[in-house]
């Protein structure tokens, strides 16, 4: 802790810089490369404070993660240009339940039944929705660049909006659905490109640009894609 700064330290074998995460989970994370000297860090974050000031602001003026909008009744998924309405029924038992009916989703649960159930079956239909969705669109998208996986995988990553493995696994984060669909694209053009170039180098960032003319105006819009994502998927 510095100057009143609560933050957490996580030491990552994939880092190789320092960097800087605020949410309102976790609150100001610091993600060093593994054997990195912590006596630096007070000095890197006394450097950042007016950023990190300015990010912690931002998360304290959010609406609560369950407010007054919660539970929604409308769910809009940009990426694959689709909107869906939500009914909620009451049932006896303790099983909590959804059913899809084209643009309607009616979620069967228990009166006593907690939020963070109610998210955790959202988020499995999610995953559901996004793997068929996804899986159309990297094949279109293999198929115009000449760009190849193996495998895709939808996960729920923290901190990622995709990866590419060695072995050709595409992973995907199902909460790209919630962002427009022209950087759900650059997300899958950006690890594709990785099935070239295991890196981010000159030659890597070259190819991304021949597949995606606006990637530096994308890479931006990411990293405030944030406010895109409903509060409850914090």
């Amino acid at each position: 802790m510095i100057a009143n700064l609560d933050y957490n330290v996580r030491e990552s074998q994939r880092a190789r810089n320092v960097t800087l995460k605020v949410s309102r989970r976790r609150g100001l994370e610091v993600v060093v490369p593994e054997g990195f000297d912590h006596q630096r860090l007070p000095e890197i974050l006394s450097s950042r404070r007016a950023w990190i000031d300015g990010q912690l602001e931002r998360i304290d003026s959010l609406p609560g993660r369950f407010d007054e909008n919660w539970p929604p009744r409308h769910l809009s998924l940009q990426a694959a240009g689709a909107s869906f309405e939500l009914d909620y029924h009451e049932v006896s038992g303790d099983r909590i339940n959804l059913e899809q009916l084209g643009d309607r989703i009616k979620i069967f649960r228990p009166l006593e039944v907690d939020d963070e159930s109610l998210v955790c079956l959202f988020i499995s239909w999610l995953k559901g929705y996004a793997k068929q969705h996804y899986a159309s669109l990297a094949k279109e998208l293999s198929d115009e660049s000449g760009l190849h996986f193996k495998k895709l995988v939808v996960r729920g990553q923290k901190t990622r909006w995709g990866s590419y493995s060695s072995r050709g696994t595409l992973s995907l984060n199902y909460k790209l659905l919630f962002l427009p669909e022209q950087l759900l694209r650059h997300v899958i053009l950006h690890e594709l490109s990785h099935s070239v170039h295991m890196n981010h180098s000159e030659k890597f960032w070259a190819l991304l640009n021949q597949l995606d003319p606006d990637t530096q105006l994308h890479d931006k819009q990411l990293s405030q894609a944030w406010k895109y994502l409903p509060p409850w998927l914090d």
